[in-house]
């Protein structure tokens, strides 16, 4: 990302403790943008905001984003304490236990598409009242390729994350006239805790990953973020973008 291009700029994180989400915070910050970090866990949060560079306007929210109280809290102290919301991104999620799909609980259903689908509309809703006050915004939802295929076992995450790569397209289509832009990614494995079963798998097995035959570290998902919230990147709208190493190939 070129230096400082975001300056004056807020940006919400969710998911920010840490993988993906302290990758992003830690890439939107070196780009000149004021962050809000928000997860569940407030010692997460604080050792990725000591990692920001020096001089960073950040806040550390700690939030459920099952919890729509949170969501609201997350917002109200984003621009009461920086300003205003320019960027958001949805990043964080949820992976339920793999099963098929007729064993899955009612509860489970319901916490898996609160987390993964209800959180990114409603806090993009809240955002988006920001964003029309600063003259438009960014928002980026992280989905996975899984919302673009199906594996046995992971039906109610691939439903989950099909849904965001639908609602991002929505919220594109609709928003473009607040001069807000909301662009889908669909990555692949990423070195994460959350993916730490699937990568196990792959180790003990042999199993190649993708055609590019590595697992992504959260700074090469971090680093596309950095561009799409960019103003390099404003012609770019709607998009869902698979970061899969060819995965799907």
């Amino acid at each position: 990302m070129t230096d400082r291009e975001l300056d004056g700029k807020v940006a919400i994180v969710t998911g920010a403790g840490r993988g993906i989400g302290a990758a992003i915070t830690r890439e939107l910050a070196s780009a000149g943008a004021a962050v809000a970090l928000a997860a569940r866990s407030k010692n997460q949060l604080s050792a990725v905001r000591a990692s920001l560079p020096d001089g960073t306007a950040s806040i550390e929210v700690p939030t459920d984003v099952s919890v729509t109280a949170d969501l609201d809290r997350l917002v109200a102290r984003t621009a009461k304490e920086l300003g205003g919301v320019d960027i958001l991104v949805n990043n964080a999620g949820t992976m339920p236990k793999a099963r098929q799909i007729y064993k899955v609980s009612e509860e489970e259903w319901q916490y898996t598409m609160g987390v993964n689908l209800h959180a990114p509309w409603y806090l993009a809703n809240l955002a988006r009242e920001q964003m029309k006050d600063h003259g438009g915004g960014v928002i980026v939802n992280v989905a996975s390729n899984s919302g673009l295929h199906h594996d046995i076992g992971l039906g109610l995450y691939g439903i989950s994350k099909a849904a965001v790569i639908w609602l991002s397209t929505v919220q594109a289509k609709e928003w473009a006239r607040d001069g807000i832009r909301v662009n889908c990614l669909a990555p692949g494995i990423v070195r994460t805790e959350l993916a730490q079963d699937v990568i196990a798998y792959i180790d003990e097995h042999d199993v190649k990953p993708n055609p590019l035959d590595f697992i992504a570290e959260p700074g090469d998902i971090a680093g596309l973020v950095g561009f799409i919230v960019s103003p390099r990147a404003r012609y770019l709208t709607g998009e869902t973008i698979r970061i899969d190493g060819g995965e799907l190939l």
